[in-house]
């Protein structure tokens, strides 16, 4: 009797989860995914800092934001369940249809005293993926792994190992795994390092190339008085620059589990222009975001900070806020202002921080289906294949697209 080889997906993130799930559904074949991450214990805890505190559900590399700047630590989910298991819980677009009643609008009973300050500078609520508990995929594949359909191998992928142009093997740390059909699903940024640790630059180009993330600037607020909310993130606003470029604002209730007593308010620009990529260097892995590379990019950012600063400044967090310092050499808001435009945007430069949607690594390589062109059975479903950055919170549209590619390989089994 011959032995069926697997579907094998590299990843158990947001996009691994949907795509083990829709596969499940589809085909009979033996379904192998590989994770690293546990599964997570707090789907029923609302305040996403304190989910974030338990350092076993992520880890950190290190990447460059703008061009010539200095590494710094890029927090990823290292979780069955991805980001979703982790996240700040705010899904600014739309809900993907088939996860209707999954989530919902935040009401004023969940808003605590930030975001309810950045109502009154025109704020609206946010929807949540909460509706009950937290929405996490992991959850789905871990009911899959106890009926016998789908085993999970709680390891890392290492190499691709791959023959005229088909891939074979997947070599985590500890074993190899043969399959008929490999899906990559480990982020934006894991994706493509794989793929170039595994050679396949020399059959497929364009790996690593486009890499983008939303370029954020955060403000700390000194509260007045401390408040205990049930969620740390409930009021968004969405505005846009002069030049049309899409702006989002997010208010925070604290800055961290361990500290209730400062907020943090935050612009994105949520359409960016400017590309980076993924590449292996003589040492390791580069990742290199190179955010305001172009002058519609630095202007929208600043123009996008100068109305942060108008906010912070306004009557609404004036009420809530002892004092609003702007980076960590404790500059004020009120010095902010007073800066010339040149001198703001080598702040900006200096100050950008750090959001976790990372996509957009390997949109060249793959065709509308995630299929990576010139390999016979290698497939990419997660973020890294979004042709550009969304303009709202990535999980809505990775887990569409996650779920589109899954049922058109399904189509394709027999």
């Amino acid at each position: 009797m011959t032995t069926q080889l697997p579907i094998v997906v590299v990843g158990g993130g947001t996009a691994g989860c949907t795509v083990v799930s829709t596969l499940a559904a589809m085909t009979t074949l033996p379904i192998v995914l590989i994770e690293p991450g546990s599964p997570s214990l707090h789907d029923d805890e609302s305040a996403f800092f304190s989910v974030l505190s338990d350092a076993a559900l992520s880890r950190e590399v290190q990447i460059t934001l703008v061009d010539g700047g200095s590494d710094q630590p890029y927090v990823q989910a290292q979780v069955l369940g991805g980001g979703s298991a982790i996240n700040g819980l705010l899904l600014t677009g739309e809900e993907p249809s088939f996860l209707s009643g999954l989530t919902r609008v935040a009401s004023e009973a969940d808003c605590g005293q930030v975001g309810t300050a950045l109502l009154a500078e025109n704020g609206r609520f946010s929807r949540l993926w909460w509706n009950g508990g937290r929405w996490n995929p992991g959850r789905a594949v871990q009911h899959l792994v106890d009926e016998g359909r789908v085993t999970i191998i709680s390891d890392s992928v290492t190499y691709l190992e791959h023959a005229q142009r088909v891939v074979t093997v997947a070599h985590t740390t500890n074993e190899a795994i043969e399959g008929s059909l490999f899906v990559m699903c480990a982020g934006a940024l894991a994706t493509p390092a794989l793929l170039l640790h595994s050679s396949l630059e020399r059959a497929v180009t364009g790996i690593g190339d486009g890499l983008q993330n939303h370029p954020t600037i955060t403000f700390t607020l000194q509260l007045k008085q401390s408040v205990s909310q049930r969620f740390d993130a409930t009021v968004v606003r969405e505005s846009r620059s002069s030049s049309g470029a899409k702006l989002l604002t997010i208010a925070y209730e604290r800055k961290n589990a361990d500290d209730a007593t400062t907020g943090l308010l935050s612009i994105a620009l949520m359409d960016p222009e400017s590309r980076g990529g993924v590449w292996r260097s003589n040492t390791a892995m580069q990742n290199d975001f190179n955010m305001l590379a172009t002058i519609r990019d630095r202007t929208a950012m600043r123009e996008a900070v100068r109305e942060l600063i108008s906010t912070a400044m306004g009557e609404s967090f004036a009420a809530i806020s002892q004092h609003i310092l702007v980076d960590s050499d404790g500059t004020s808001v009120e010095v902010l202002d007073a800066m010339k435009n040149d001198d703001l945007d080598v702040w900006i430069a200096d100050n950008l921080t750090v959001v976790s949607h990372a996509t957009s690594s390997c949109h060249e390589i793959v065709d509308s289906d995630g299929k990576v062109r010139g390999i016979g059975n290698l497939y990419i479903a997660d973020s890294s294949i979004l042709h550009s950055v969304p303009p709202c919170s990535p999980a809505g549209p990775v887990v569409i697209e996650a779920s589109r590619i899954a049922r058109a390989i399904g189509e394709t089994l027999t």
